[in-house]
């Protein structure tokens, strides 16, 4: 049995939780206007980071554990001093901000902007003066963005490609497309979905996307073709997913109908879940419940041993793998 440990620090729904390189920190962010840092160990709270004025879609922490960088509606992305919680810089957009990403070696900053205010969806690249917290703090600069991508359909999310070479990003559409930003092009487009792609996740190689719909499906794709691999398939809208960084063949899937239209499903899609599947044969391995709303995100420790999930009742559930899981996990690579 897989027990939770409840954290309770938001006051509205949870949008982004995300564990650090060293899996010993957890971050959410929710739509009330302060991200937050736990314990990934023992589920205490550590501190906030207060300074939006509104809902925080995203949350990303660098590669060395001193940064971490919020997405808000309140048309501004922020940098922050991980370890005291002071606000570095802030950077200033035309519209509210969905998603905030370091990019590899924490040299450039990653941000997709809504529609609003006549403004298209864009996806931007910063430069950052430094990769240290004393860095950004003493900086005396104006942040622009060095590169600036537009499209035509909302950008749900976005993820740097194996290298600072490429993008990934995803719209409300169902379609995921590669860019490359030397040239500025969208070098590869799929549509592996009907609706709208929530979010995806890429293994720790790179070599293959798992993308989470609306449509009620999970899809494995290659990561240089976009062509789809494996479908999961799930009885209600998938809101995140992830793959397992361990050895285990196990990828996971959170998701839930919304308030609306809970009254018209059946009694498994009331119940807010996340679900295990078999990345090679994709079937159903089991399932964790625990929130009282959708489940809006998820992530899992890159040792593995730990997950965490965000759900729209305000939520965020930490759990740890026992013994037991481990023991019949470790069976599956052997079918």
């Amino acid at each position: 049995m897989i027990r939770p440990i409840a954290l309770h620090g938001h006051t509205r729904s949870v949008t982004r939780v995300k564990f650090n390189r060293e899996g010993d920190l957890l971050f959410s962010s929710a739509k009330d206007s302060s991200p937050t840092v736990w314990n990934a160990q023992t589920g205490e709270r550590l501190g906030t980071y207060e300074g939006h004025n509104g809902a925080i879609w995203d949350i990303d922490v660098n590669f060395t554990s001193t940064l971490v960088a919020t997405a808000g509606a309140d048309q501004c992305a922020k940098l922050w001093d991980l370890k005291n919680g002071q606000c570095l810089a802030t950077l200033p957009h035309e519209t509210p901000v969905r998603v905030v990403a370091f990019s590899h070696g924490d040299s450039m900053l990653l941000t997709v902007t809504d529609t609003s205010f006549g403004c298209t969806p864009a996806l931007h690249i910063y430069n950052l003066p430094g990769t240290s917290a004393d860095a950004i703090r003493n900086a005396r600069t104006e942040y622009r963005p060095m590169f600036s991508h537009k499209v035509p359909e909302k950008i749900t999310f976005a993820h740097w490609g194996p290298t600072n070479e490429t993008v990934y990003f995803s719209s409300e559409d169902g379609t995921i497309v590669i860019l490359d930003i030397q040239q500025g092009k969208e070098i590869v487009f799929a549509s592996p979905h009907k609706t709208e792609i929530k979010r995806f996740c890429m293994d720790k190689d790179y070599t293959t996307v798992l993308t989470a719909s609306l449509d009620q499906t999970g899809r494995l794709l290659c990561a240089r073709t976009l062509k789809t691999l494996k479908v999961y398939e799930t009885d209600k809208p998938v809101n995140d997913a992830a793959i397992m960084p361990s050895q285990y063949p196990i990828i996971m899937l959170g998701g839930g109908q919304d308030a609306q239209s809970v009254t018209n499903s059946s009694q498994r899609a009331n119940k807010f879940e996340t679900r295990f599947f078999h990345k090679i044969f994709f079937e159903e391995l089991g399932s964790v419940s625990g929130h009282f709303g959708p489940v809006n995100s998820i992530d899992v420790s890159p040792d593995g041993k730990a997950w965490a999930s965000g759900g729209e009742d305000g939520f965020v559930k930490l759990y740890h793998f026992d013994e037991e899981f481990h023991k019949n996990a470790a069976k599956l690579n052997a079918i």
